[in-house]
């Protein structure tokens, strides 16, 4: 009768191992959102979860003490009482074992229903649901934690003191993920269909967000559309209606002696009360915005967002005007061109054939990049200026010379004001993937 109880305290010793490896399980597997939730709705085991929960280190280290104890002392009885019964079961057989044969059978069987149904059973069962077990177990991992004091601090201040005797920095902190590991975590997670290649895009993208200058985004001074207000009142209301922007440059004479943004609203409400022909646009000019070349993209983005601002006026090292950038070219570098019912889906380039392309010299290197899956240095600002650094000079009207990058071929088609205007560029393809 003696042992039965003994086999019964092991087998509860057991299942108290299993209760805390479960709990210990189930807190590392939360979801701290739903926790928290339940907290607010007024879930008193919530809320003590949300409490424990805030020094991971204690509740785990008082856990660990609980099922440390349940081992070594299942152990110990299971060895000190079951011994001699394990000898004699021998000697019935015709065996004959020493004592601390016994003891070493005894742990082997105790270690495998320890690790079954004390450790391997129960966490997984808490993997499942780690929301039920962890409320389930709230009450006495809170009281646990209370009575394990004195333990977790003696163990603590022995870890610290062991540490600093053999030389290490024990205030060392915490190693960090850094940046490349994110990326490489983000490139497994698209390979193991955790997302898609959009979503890998855009999350690769905001960790380049920081390092793009206003000047690699930029609207060239070159193609920025703008208004003259020495121009009469038909000319600029053609010029606006032409233009399908809802904000538009205004300047006198020239680009440089830049007043302003019209605001096409504001020259609806105008035109409503006046009429179109007594439009006074002057009237309606809205500080313009300024950025240097120079400037984060970030930076800028924030700054826009502080003042309420769509356009800004990019100004070069001398300040005259080099360009123009809007809000939508700056979301364009997370989430990819933009098109509204107005824009022509890549406009800067008209496919010729399978591999044939003809594009515009001023477009974007960041746009060209995206397009055609490249990695040119966004210092060239547009296509022409990636050609030009190529060839070393800017190209005359008969310049024939075929530039290659990779495995693309750009011919120059069309020079205008010593500006590239138009190339042709052709994909090298390899003949062996041709007959694939």
């Amino acid at each position: 009768m003696e042992d039965l109880y003994i086999l019964l305290l092991i087998v509860i010793l057991i299942l108290i191992n299993g209760f805390f490896a479960a709990s210990e399980m189930a807190m590392v597997s939360l979801n701290p959102n739903k926790i928290l939730q339940l907290a607010n709705e007024g879930n008193k085991k919530a809320k003590i979860l949300k409490k424990i929960s805030v020094d991971s280190t204690k509740y785990l280290s008082a856990i660990q003490v609980a099922i440390t104890l349940a081992g070594f002392l299942s152990s110990a009885i299971a060895g000190s009482n079951l011994a001699s019964n394990f000898v004699d079961l021998f000697l019935a057989i015709g065996i004959n074992i020493s004592a601390n044969l016994a003891v070493v059978i005894i742990t082997v069987i105790l270690s495998f229903f320890t690790l079954v149904f004390g450790e391997l059973v129960p966490k997984k069962i808490a993997l499942n649901n780690p929301e039920k077990i962890a409320l389930l177990s709230a009450r006495t991992i809170q009281l646990t934690l209370y009575l394990s004091k004195p333990a977790v601090w003696l163990l603590s201040i022995t870890t610290t003191g062991i540490v600093r005797i053999l030389g290490l920095d024990s205030k060392k902190d915490k190693e960090t993920t850094s940046e490349s590991e994110i990326k490489q975590l983000i490139r497994s997670g698209h390979i193991q269909g955790l997302y898609r290649k959009e979503e890998k895009d855009m999350l690769e993208n905001i960790f380049k967000f920081d390092d793009i200058e206003v000047k690699d985004i930029k609207t060239p001074r070159t193609a920025i559309y703008g208004v003259d207000l020495k121009e009469s009142n038909e000319e600029i209301i053609r010029v606006i209606t032409k233009a399908n922007y809802s904000r538009i440059p205004v300047y006198e004479k020239t680009i440089d002696n830049l007043k302003g943004i019209i605001h096409v609203k504001d020259v609806l409400i105008q035109a409503k009360n006046l009429g179109f022909k007594k439009i006074k646009y002057g009237s309606m000019i809205r500080e313009p915005f300024f950025a240097p070349n120079n400037m984060k993209i970030n930076i800028l983005f924030k700054k826009m967002q502080r003042e309420n601002q769509q356009i800004a006026i990019v100004l070069d090292n001398y300040g005259g005007v080099d360009g123009i950038v809007t809000m939508e070219d700056i979301l364009e570098e997370i989430v990819g061109n933009i098109y509204d019912e107005y824009d022509e889906s890549d406009k800067f380039v008209k496919k010729v054939n399978e591999f044939t392309y003809q594009v515009q010299g001023i477009m974007q290197i960041q746009d060209f990049n995206r397009f055609f899956n490249l990695d040119l240095d966004a210092d060239y600002g547009t296509l022409s200026g990636f050609l030009v650094n190529r060839i070393g000079y800017i190209p005359k009207k008969n310049f024939t010379d075929v530039i290659t990058y990779k495995n693309y071929s750009f011919t120059i088609d069309n020079i205008k004001k010593n500006r590239i205007d138009f190339v042709t560029i052709k994909r090298i393809v390899d003949e062996k993937d041709l007959t694939k």
